[in-house]
């Protein structure tokens, strides 16, 4: 079969509205200084990710587009193919349905990965397109790990301890195994917990604390002093709670590994946030589940002029990367773009990042009395913590600056009482607030091993569910490591600050009365957005009633 001939890129991207006709002119003067082809150095300047070439391209072949960011293979399958033979023609095996092997591609305009594929497995194939980079990493990580068993490594180290306490370890490189694995499970964070007999190391997946190993007690003390020497940390201290940080490297990418320790009755406990410091692409705001009508809505808001956009929830819910969405909705090359982080999780190369330094007296507050020294247009305050902040917020929104920023708490409308906490009165609040999102994360199902679930008429009237609906739960198997899910989207309500909503936030008026109003106008509480994703099978009743009970 002759391969199909790859349209222009550039207009493949123009007619999706992933870039400008302004962006690509943009680029065509940094290609000039750099020799980059077209796609790569769109990518290094943020305007667009692995995943929107992929996407596109898939679109235009007609095949399925996976998102490899959220994909395990399993090691089974992954072992019908050698190692050179998915690096040299670029593909990775993804899962086997009927005796039909699915793989992920970059090209799907070209046949010799799938060719190859069948050449060496003798079976059928069906072509997923994936991003470029991410499929070259996940070749190189999870070859890795099948060539190289870590967890096994790990096991065998806990016998032998067990059999001889005192044994020798090399806890160097132990270290470097359990962030290895961290790493290529998606982990956010890794605690290391003592208690009387045992050390626990706990991985935190999908947003769920789950146990990984346990090593005998005696190992404990010599792992965390292993990493607070690799930070920069007092090793001598063990009563007073320290912070420190660390650069971890796992088959050529950087991670940045921020370390908390707070002392227990059983001895230091430590928790180690993992961030990829490179490579990471920054999700498109349609890739986070929102809803049709909520994405149009934040386009809108994202893109006015002036005016503040609050994201609000518990930590860990996501705020960040929507607010990075947000960020790739902007005009990066028509305006001044300037962020205060802590940390900065992604670098967007167009837009002028810089990170929180409170030793320099560099906070959320001082940053925003710099930028307004910097001819800004958008600010993004990585949160609003104090009164300062605030109101200083505020006031930058009122003079014809969009700024961004997240605030902790449960719900859209909390954020208006929270605002007033922080000593934002009522009427700069109402001459300045566009809109508050209010997020949370829920775990998808496993769509490899999810069934149908029947529930009792009180279970569904819990989330006013109907009767006749399929529903499903989760089970478990290999591709979600037994877990029933496998990534997460949001669940959300948007509060859309409308004139009407503004004069009753001005009047001082009960937050019922707000609600009242702003449901006239379309307003849905977060319950809603849970429901129609169980309704969707998305995700279970179990997993909705866990993250917002």
């Amino acid at each position: 079969m002759a391969a199909q001939k790859a349209p222009s890129l550039g207009k493949l991207l123009k007619e999706q509205g992933l870039v400008t006709e302004e962006q690509i002119v943009f680029s065509l003067h940094e290609q000039k200084a750099t020799g980059e082809l077209m796609g790569a150095c769109l990518m290094r300047l943020g305007i667009l990710t692995d995943s929107d070439l992929a996407q596109v391209l898939a679109e235009q072949s007609g095949q399925t587009f996976v998102d490899l960011r959220t994909f395990t293979p399993d090691q089974e399958l992954l072992a019908k193919v050698p190692y050179r033979i998915a690096k040299q023609f670029q593909f990775l095996v993804l899962f086997e349905d009927a005796g039909v092997l699915h793989i992920a591609v970059a090209d799907p305009f070209s046949t010799v990965a799938s060719e190859h594929a069948y050449r060496t497995t003798g079976q059928q194939v069906e072509v997923y397109v994936g991003g470029e980079m991410e499929l070259q990493k996940l070749i190189e990580r999870f070859y890795y790990l099948m060539e190289n068993p870590v967890e096994q490594e790990i096991n065998n180290i806990v016998g032998r301890l067990r059999r001889n306490p005192g044994g020798d370890v090399d806890v160097d490189k132990l270290v470097d195994n359990l962030l290895g694995v961290a790493v290529s499970y998606r982990v956010t964070d890794m605690h290391i917990t003592p208690s009387d007999i045992s050390s626990r190391i706990m991985f935190r997946e999908d947003g769920v604390l789950r146990p990984a190993h346990v090593f005998p007690s005696g190992l404990h003390n010599r792992l965390v002093t292993n990493i607070k020497v690799r930070a920069g940390m007092d090793i001598s201290e063990q009563r007073k709670p320290q912070d420190g940080r660390m650069s971890f490297e796992f088959l050529g990418e950087v991670f940045d590994v921020r370390i908390s320790t707070v002392k227990t009755n059983f001895g230091e406990n430590m928790v180690m946030r993992l961030l990829a410091s490179k490579g990471s692409s920054v999700f498109n705001i349609n890739d986070l589940g929102f809803e049709r009508e909520i994405v149009e809505s934040l386009n809108r808001l994202f893109s006015s002029p002036y005016g503040m956009v609050l994201v609000t929830g518990p930590t860990g819910s996501g705020k960040s990367t929507t607010l990075y969405a947000a960020l790739r909705q902007q005009d990066a090359i028509g305006k001044n773009i300037l962020t205060i982080e802590d940390p900065i999780e992604y670098q967007l190369l167009m837009i002028r990042q810089t990170q929180v330094n409170e030793k320099a007296g560099y906070t959320f507050s001082a940053a925003i009395r710099t930028f307004l020294r910097q001819d800004p247009d958008v600010m993004l305050v990585g949160e609003i913590r104090d009164e300062e902040t605030a109101i200083l917020g505020v006031r930058a929104a009122l003079t014809g600056h969009l700024v961004l920023s997240t605030l902790h708490t449960n719900t859209a409308l909390g954020a208006l009482a929270r605002l007033k906490d922080l000593g934002v009165s009522s009427y700069l609040l109402s001459t300045s607030l566009a809109g508050v999102l209010a997020q949370r994360l829920v775990r998808k199902l496993c769509v490899h091993c999810r069934k149908p679930a029947e529930h009792t008429a009180e279970e569904l009237k819990e989330y006013d569910l109907p009767e006749d609906g399929k529903y499903f739960q989760a089970v478990g198997c290999n591709q979600c490591r037994n877990t029933g899910y496998y990534g997460r989207e949001c669940v959300s309500e948007l509060l859309v600050c409308s004139e009407p909503i503004l004069r009753l936030v001005a009047d001082d008026a009960p937050l019922g009365e707000i609600l009242d109003q702003a449901r006239q106008e379309g307003f849905s509480e977060l319950v809603n957005s849970g429901r129609r994703k169980v309704m969707n099978g998305v995700t279970s009743i179990n997993e909705l009633r866990r993250v917002l009970g």
